[in-house]
């Protein structure tokens, strides 16, 4: 992906006509007053949307769509609006009919609460997975001194101009076999793309292109499944190995618990490689995708030159840097398990210029 610049003065407009819009919106369209203040005061501060769910798929999408149900519709008409067409509306349905009907559950009950479409919610799910768009990410993986793992990455992403005011954190209580987990995502996606559990495993998701045969697993899905079953870095990898046929990725994958990482990417024949790190450190972007060997490029260089990492605010100076940071950045997370923290930055373009603010994980 390109990077694209804008100037101070564009930034400062964008953001007072967003700020003005999205609480007009929302008050023409549901006439709570009270929730559009809230709005009002979230957007302004630049602050992530946090939502708990429940254990249970249909109790989860029912909250999900009742408590972000302005943004899903939002999304819905801004963003998967501009994807849908009924051919492929008609095969994302095929591709959640193949899948656990636990994932259909889940989503029905967000669309039926938020008022918005479900095949478009399917869409909105795995659009990726159909060959729909092509981004650029940047992961950071490092091991401290004391063995604990920093696990961060920029999610760089162009979502019609108001994605980075509707970072969602999802957290979900284990039950059921499930593992507790906390995700980022936006409204309307049941899938992770950046994701840890209660053991931590964390895993962060970067594109490499398109595929080219027909996926079998919505990728966001499969993140989101792995981090809920696999306790441990041995279970998530074999998990990753094991994926169902679908998109070329980058996989960052870490286990603070034992200070491993890892990334694991697939190309388009759908060969899953895996690359070790080096000195305590592994880097990602979308070189993969060039042709061109990972390693060496900006990013690796950056995070080279800083190490040790010990702290977030070591690791985030690597993410805003500006050899690295991309205009797109709709947010940039940090997962420090060992402190039981992330620091997330979000609502304003790049957020990793912005601040980074710390949430506690379980």
């Amino acid at each position: 992906m390109r990077k694209f610049k804008m100037t101070r003065r564009k930034k400062i407009r964008l953001a007072l006509v967003l700020l003005i819009f999205l609480p007009l919106c929302y008050f023409v369209l549901t006439g709570d007053a009270w929730r559009t203040a809230r709005l009002f005061v979230r957007v302004s501060q630049g602050k992530p949307e946090i939502v708990t769910l429940s254990a249970d798929p249909a109790e989860a999408g029912r909250i999900h769509g009742s408590k972000l149900k302005f943004g899903v519709r939002l999304l819905e008409t801004f963003y998967v609006g501009q994807l849908k067409e009924p051919s492929l509306t008609d095969k994302a349905r095929e591709l959640f009919a193949g899948i656990d009907p636990r994932w259909t559950t889940e989503l029905a009950a967000l669309a039926d609460s938020s008022g918005a479409d479900r095949g478009a919610l399917m869409l909105g799910n795995c659009f990726l997975d159909l060959g729909r768009f092509r981004g650029g990410c940047r992961q950071v993986l490092a091991v401290r001194g004391d063995g604990s793992v920093l696990h961060a990455h920029n999610l760089d992403w162009n979502l019609s101009g108001v994605g980075q005011f509707w970072v969602s954190v999802f957290r979900v209580p284990g039950g059921d076999g499930r593992l507790a987990t906390v995700y980022l995502g936006f409204p309307g996606m049941v899938g992770a793309l950046d994701v840890i559990n209660s053991e931590g495993v964390a895993l962060s998701f970067n594109q490499l292109g398109f595929p080219r045969e027909q996926s079998k697993m919505p990728i966001f899905l499969q993140m989101r499944k792995i981090a809920e079953t696999c306790p441990d870095f041995e279970s998530a990898e074999s998990a990753i190995f094991a994926m169902p046929p679908g998109m070329p990725f980058c996989i960052g994958l870490s286990h603070s618990k034992s200070g491993k990482i890892a990334v694991y990417e697939r190309n388009a024949a759908g060969v899953v490689s895996k690359r070790e790190p080096q000195a305590s450190l592994i880097t990602a972007d979308n070189t993969p995708r060039t042709g061109k060997p990972s390693g060496g490029n900006a990013l690796d260089e950056v995070a080279r030159a800083a190490m040790p990492l010990n702290t977030g605010n070591e690791v985030a100076a690597i993410l805003r840097n500006r050899r690295v940071l991309l205009g797109c950045n709709l947010y940039s997370v940090i997962f420090d398990f060992k402190a039981n923290v992330f620091h997330l930055a979000s609502g304003a373009l790049p957020a990793a210029e912005g601040e980074y603010r710390t949430f506690p994980l379980f």
